[in-house]
C-alpha cells in the first residue's frame, strides 16, 4: 500500500544521516537504529515516485523511495486517517508576547479519565467549553486608502492598482526593457499594464492565445484583443517572454531572483493597504505549472511540488495568510525545498516548520491580539503557545503534531451520540490552553 502525507515511517539512522554521522550520533548500535518521521511530500509519479520524510529526532528531510522506509504502527492502532478530528485553541490574559513538524502521535497519557499527563503537560477533563479567554476586541476589516474618502465609488481598476506593487512598476519596466532584443523598442508603462490585463483576460478564457487577436465575427462577437487592449499579439509575445521582475545580475545568484521581488513587494503592498479584521487563516494554495523542474535542468522553476490531493497539484507551493472576513490574502511565503526552508526564521527556536510558517506569515500583526486559525499543517500546541508568547490567539486542527497534546485520550474516548465532544484544559508556560474532540459519527 503506497504511503501518504502525513504517514508515520520508520528509516534506519545510517540510510537518513550516513554511516559516518549515524555512528558518531548513536555509537556502536547505528546500523539498528531507527529513526522515526513523517511524509511530508511525495514526489514524482510511478516507480520513479519519492517520498519526502522528514525525521524529528534529527531534524533532517530526505528523499526516499517507498523500498525505503517502513510503516509506523501506532501505540493506539489503526490508520491515522481514520482518527477523530480534534482541535486546540489557546487564549490567556497574561500579556506575555524546519524542518517539518516533529510528531509523536504514541502521548503518554496516565491518570484516572479526569486528569492525566501527556509528555509532562497535565491536562484536566472539564465539562464543555464554558468561556472564551480571550479579552481582545473583535474589529473589522478596513482598506486604507490614504486621504481619499472612502464613501467614493471605486472601480475593479481602482482596487488592483491599490493592491499592485507599484513602487517597483519602472523597475519592472527597465528590467524588461533591458531583455528585449536588441532593435526591439523599449517597453513603456502601458504596455506593461496591458500585458498584464491580456494574463488576467486569459484566466477567463478557453480560447486558444493565438485566437483572441482574431477580428473576425463568427456565432459570437470575435475577441478583439488588438483592439481592446492597445497591443498587437507579436508585441505581446515579445513582452511576455522577456518580462522581468528582477535585473539581470539578481537572476544569477538567487534561483527564485525571477520571482522573489514580486513576491516581497506584494507582501508589503498589501501591510501598507489592507487593515485586516480580528481574525486570520494560514493555509496553502499551489500555483500550477507545466514548464520544467530545476532538479533536471538550469532553467526549469527551482522546486516543484507534488501535492496529489490537489486539483492542480504539480506546481509553486505557496503557504499564506489571509484575512478571514474579507477573504483577500495579505501574505505569501514561496516554499523554496527543504533545505532553504530549514534556516528561515523562527525554526532554530521552535524546531517545527509549521510553527515557523506560522509565524513568518503573521509577523507583521504579532502583538495586536489577533485570531489566528490553520489546518494541521500548522497546529500544534507549540503553535499555540507560540502565539501566545507573540501576542496572538491561535486554534487549529491537530493530527498528526501531537506532541504535548492528548492524541491517545481523543483516540480512545467514546462518543454514544453523534456531535458528543469532549473537552480538556491545561496550562503551559504560564498560558490557559483547551484541547477539544468531537464524534463525527456515533459509537458502534
Amino acid at each position: 500500500m503506497p504511503f501518504l502525507v502525513g504517514d508515520r515511517v520508520t528509516c534506519n539512522a545510517a540510510k537518513v544521516l550516513g554511516n559516518k554521522h549515524a555512528k558518531q550520533r548513536y555509537g556502536r548500535l547505528f546500523k539498528e537504529k531507527e529513526l522515526l518521521g513523517d511524509v511530508q511530500r511525495i514526489d514524482g509519479k510511478g516507480r520513479s515516485v519519492k517520498y519526502i520524510v522528514y525525521f524529528d529526532e534529527v531534524a533532517t528531510s530526505k528523499a526516499f523511495s517507498a523500498r525505503s522506509i517502513r510503516r509506523h504502527s501506532t501505540a493506539a492502532g489503526g490508520n491515522a486517517e481514520a482518527s477523530i478530528p480534534t482541535a486546540i485553541s489557546i487564549s490567556s490574559s497574561s500579556p506575555n508576547p524546519p524542518v517539518e513538524e516533529p510528531h509523536d502521535q504514541e502521548s503518554n497519557d496516565v491518570g484516572d479519565g479526569s486528569s492525566l499527563s501527556c509528555h509532562g503537560v497535565q491536562w484536566k477533563v472539564v465539562d464543555g467549553i464554558v468561556e472564551d479567554w480571550r479579552s481582545s476586541p473583535q474589529f473589522g476589516t478596513h482598506i486604507l486608502w490614504g486621504n481619499d474618502v472612502e464613501e467614493v465609488h471605486r472601480t475593479p481598476l481602482d482596487y488592483w492598482k491599490l493592491s499592485f506593487p507599484s513602487q517597483m512598476l519602472p523597475d519592472v519596466i527597465s528590467w524588461t526593457s533591458d531583455q528585449l532584443p536588441v532593435g526591439c523598442p523599449k517597453a513603456t508603462e502601458e504596455e506593461i499594464l496591458a500585458v498584464f490585463g491580456v494574463l488576467y483576460s486569459l484566466t477567463r478564457t478557453s480560447e486558444a492565445r493565438r485566437d483572441l487577436w482574431s477580428t473576425k465575427d463568427g456565432l459570437f462577437p470575435a475577441p478583439r484583443f488588438g483592439e481592446r487592449y492597445g497591443l498587437s499579439r507579436d508585441r505581446f509575445e515579445i513582452l511576455l517572454r522577456h518580462l522581468s521582475f528582477c535585473s539581470a545580475l539578481e537572476a544569477t545568484g538567487d534561483k527564485w531572483a525571477p520571482v522573489r521581488r514580486l513576491v516581497d513587494g506584494f507582501n508589503e503592498r498589501r501591510i501598507q493597504k489592507i487593515f485586516p479584521g480580528w481574525q486570520l487563516c494560514v493555509d496553502e494554495s499551489v500555483s500550477s505549472w507545466r514548464g520544467k523542474d530545476g532538479d533536471f535542468c538550469s532553467d526549469g522553476m527551482p522546486h516543484v511540488t507534488c501535492i496529489e490531493r490537489k486539483p492542480k497539484g504539480v506546481g509553486c507551493e505557496l503557504k499564506n495568510c489571509a484575512d478571514a472576513d474579507t477573504k483577500i490574502i495579505l501574505q505569501l511565503e514561496i516554499q523554496e525545498g527543504a533545505s532553504i526552508m530549514a534556516n528561515k526564521e523562527y525554526v532554530a527556536e521552535y524546531k517545527l516548520a509549521g510553527t515557523a510558517q506560522l509565524l513568518r506569515l503573521t509577523k507583521p500583526w504579532h502583538g495586536s491580539g489577533r485570531a489566528i486559525s490553520a489546518d494541521s499543517a500548522f497546529a500544534s500546541v507549540t503553535t499555540a503557545i507560540a502565539c501566545r508568547k507573540n501576542g496572538m490567539h491561535f486554534t487549529g486542527l491537530v493530527k498528526t503534531a501531537t506532541r504535548m497534546y492528548p492524541k491517545k485520550y481523543m483516540d480512545e474516548v467514546e462518543f454514544p451520540e453523534l456531535g458528543d465532544d469532549v473537552t480538556l484544559v491545561a496550562n503551559v508556560e504560564g498560558h490557559n490552553i483547551m484541547a477539544h474532540a468531537w464524534g463525527d459519527k456515533a459509537s458502534a
